[in-house]
């Protein structure tokens, strides 16, 4: 009998540490999916002054770019939040704040993020277009950045997504940690071209006809050029310097993980 009331007590004991242990879990939910979705649209046009610059912050979400004619800059920002319930999703979408700093030339919208909510994520996507003489600075933690026709200097900064930038007029400068940096030049002046990433390739396009300087390099993999009116100073596996034409502004480009491609077209 003794026994037996030992082996109850014991399997009294299991349980109740068991409910213990998951006394914590019960409480955090272990539902932790955040499928019920609130979204809306967001959308400003302002007046932006020859040469000016826009600047945009962001978290989580895509960020698409497109310079054209006339003199206005137009932000569609999509807001999605996604939480437990549908009270908890509306709540946060109402408190996704975007900060304007608006002056005649500079146009500056920060939707960034800070702290920890469990089980809530949100996400701003961005359609923007803007004066093709203009300047873009863009900064973003998880997202793709598509940007095209630029005239004024570029600069984007991103943690995690490709950056795409096509009909770049003037100067740039990338940077990337996990994922592709794609350029297309259609000239190179002012500050040049600077791109870097950690984990991921670097592809730039430029004229043959480009006067500028180039060096690349690389850690782990390999660098390729093709069509380029280039004279070498110095090559090995994890570099490649040279001129481009007559020379000019310098055009970098350094990846640790990834290879580097630099391509010449007509």
């Amino acid at each position: 009998m003794r026994h037996r009331q030992y082996t109850s007590r014991a399997s009294v004991l299991s349980l109740g540490l068991l409910f213990v242990a998951l006394a914590p879990l019960g409480g955090c939910n272990l539902e932790l999916s955040t499928d019920v979705e609130a979204k809306d649209q967001w959308t400003r046009t302002y007046p932006l002054s020859d040469g000016g610059t826009v600047v945009l912050s962001n978290t989580n979400g895509k960020i698409n770019v497109t310079g054209g004619e006339g003199e206005t800059v137009t932000v569609t920002a999509d807001r999605i939040v996604k939480a437990r319930t549908e009270e908890a999703a509306k709540q946060q979408l109402d408190l996704l704040e975007m900060k304007e700093d608006v002056t005649p030339d500079r146009v500056s919208i920060d939707s960034r993020v800070s702290g920890l909510t469990i089980s809530v994520s949100r996400r701003v996507d961005y359609t923007v277009t803007m004066p093709s003489g203009a300047s873009l600075t863009l900064v973003t933690t998880n997202g793709d950045i598509l940007v095209s026709n630029i005239g004024g200097h570029f600069s984007a900064e991103a943690s995690n997504g490709r950056i795409t930038a096509t009909g770049l007029h003037q100067s740039a400068k990338v940077s990337n940690t996990n994922g592709l940096v794609s350029l297309t030049l259609d000239d190179v002046s002012g500050e040049g071209v600077s791109a870097e990433t950690t984990n991921g390739a670097i592809v730039v396009s430029l004229p043959k006809a480009v006067n500028a300087e180039l060096s690349a390099r690389v850690v782990n993999g390999k660098i390729m050029n093709d069509g380029l009116d280039l004279q070498v100073s110095e090559e090995s596996r994890r570099r490649l310097d040279g001129r481009l034409g007559a020379g000019g502004p310098m055009i970098r480009l350094e990846t640790t993980n990834g290879a580097v491609t630099v391509k010449g077209r007509n």
